[in-house]
């Protein structure tokens, strides 16, 4: 069984959240996407932005799927890359296992309350099983509805060192096609307020200090399984 991996930014081509998955696959034949894998100056100074690198990314994801059949696995910042791919519909797509998508939809894999970071994509019904991993804890892809943090990922996403007039573009062009994410929406409701803010500083220091956004190959998600071996069990029931 051909599986395609795309990894999550900064990641080593053989991205070691997907390991986990593909090392428990029968008969995988692990191709990855070598995308450059970068967030602006996030891991190389000079990096392209993450608008760009998402770009790149699905440009090489096309091009592995039309060579044949294949399941497509990707974490973090790859399943924008392969969510996006998927929601547009691919003929030689068997599966997508998706582990923290940014842009998850309210109530795919995860909690109601809240969606990705980045935003929401649906990606439809289509032939194929969409597998979507959600630690609720996880505020890349389990952030609240109303959370600052949606305005950083908002203004970040096309920054660049080496390419700073395009990021200010993305900046005026979200302003004038009212792209910008909602966020607080009374700010003279204290409690309000102060409870989306509580919330972004708890999500924050889960992803920097707990972990929260890499658990998800120790964290049991269900039937006494942890995210990745339960996506690991569901691609093996998928006849060759």
């Amino acid at each position: 069984m051909k599986v395609i991996t795309v990894r999550g930014i900064s990641e080593p081509i053989d991205s070691p959240m997907l390991t986990n998955v593909t090392k428990l696959i029968r008969n995988a034949e692990v191709v990855p996407i070598p995308y450059s894998a970068q967030y602006g100056p996030v891991p190389n100074p000079v990096g392209m932005s993450f608008r760009s690198t998402v770009a790149q990314g699905e440009e090489m994801l096309d091009a592995e799927l039309d060579k044949g059949p294949a399941v497509v696995l990707a974490y973090s910042a790859g399943s924008v890359i392969a969510g996006n791919i998927a929601s547009r519909w691919h003929p030689n797509i068997r599966a997508v296992g998706l582990l923290s998508d940014p842009l998850r939809h309210p109530g795919d894999g995860g909690p109601k309350g809240g969606w990705g970071i980045a935003g929401k994509r649906l990606i439809g019904n289509w032939p194929y099983p969409v597998w979507q991993m959600a630690d609720p804890a996880d505020v890349i892809t389990c952030c609240p509805a109303n959370s600052p943090l949606r305005t950083i990922a908002d203004q970040s996403a096309a920054f660049s060192l080496v390419d700073a007039k395009a990021w200010g573009w993305d900046l005026v062009e979200r302003l004038r096609q009212q792209r910008w994410q909602a966020t607080i929406r009374d700010w003279r409701n204290i409690r309000e307020v102060w409870t989306a803010y509580s919330a972004a500083i708890e999500g924050a220091q889960g992803y920097l200090f707990a972990r929260d956004h890499i658990s998800y190959a120790s964290r049991i998600y269900r039937d006494g399984k942890t995210y990745t071996q339960w996506l690991a069990d569901r691609i093996n029931e998928i006849r060759e």
